[in-house]
């Protein structure tokens, strides 16, 4: 009789510290792929600052009678079932690795290189970045094609402030290829829809607003955030 009473408390004391250690690694798992989240939120917001913030930089804006491109036509709205596409362009000393271009100008000095930049989400739920380098557009090299900076990315959206009166402030936000002019796109807003790689909750139907869209996600219980950024055009502000 004492050693089933024993037996049957260890059971149940087995059985707690069971359920304790199962909490515990769940309660785990949550917070890493939380903060795993979060820090490819950063990195993608840090990216895509640094290249929005640059766009349509012309170290010799004199020489030239219209105003450099910043947002290229390879933007496009709904560009796919995962958002948005976004191209931009710029003149830089550095190519796309951040490297020195080897080319020198008159005073010795890296030379200046057009670098145009394409950010999309893929059919794998990649934030992918797509990079060309070259003296002018039609000498182009791709340098970096379709590289993935940050995974479980679901939908990437895109709006443009635009001024359309003139008075260097923004009047309203646009779709891409839906303004009136585009020297005249002030700043831009990218919001991301990312999720972690498992399941941590009962799955739920839900729909979820990302700027001009609403979506409706798979009910698979993994978790999702919408993480935003709005960049200023430097060149331009």
């Amino acid at each position: 009789m004492e050693v089933m009473i024993a037996v049957s408390l260890s059971t149940l004391l087995m059985s707690g510290i069971i359920q304790l250690l199962s909490s515990s690694v769940f309660a785990y798992r949550l917070q890493l792929s939380q903060s795993q989240l979060e820090a490819s939120a950063r990195y993608a917001r840090d990216v895509l600052h640094e290249h929005i913030a640059q766009a349509g930089y012309d170290p010799e804006p004199w020489l030239n009678d219209q105003a450099f491109t910043a947002v290229t036509d390879e933007t496009r709205n709904g560009d796919s079932p995962s958002g948005d596409r976004l191209g931009l362009q710029r003149w830089s000393a550095y190519n796309c690795y951040g490297n020195e271009n080897p080319a020198r100008d008159s005073d010795g000095q890296p030379d200046f290189h057009l670098l145009q930049t394409v950010f999309r989400v893929n059919t794998t739920r990649n934030l992918t970045m797509t990079c060309r380098y070259g003296p002018d557009a039609s000498s182009l090299k791709t340098q970096i094609n379709n590289f993935g900076l940050v995974e479980d990315v679901e939908s990437m959206q895109v709006l443009f402030a635009e001024d359309r009166n003139g008075d260097a402030i923004a009047d309203s936000w646009v779709t891409g290829q839906t303004w009136q002019r585009e020297e005249n796109i002030l700043a831009v807003k990218v919001a991301l829809l990312l999720s972690t790689p498992q399941a941590f909750d009962k799955p739920v139907n839900t729909q979820i607003s990302l700027l001009d869209e609403t979506i409706t996600p798979a009910a698979d219980g993994h978790l999702r955030r919408v993480r935003s950024l709005t960049s200023a055009i430097h060149g331009r502000l």
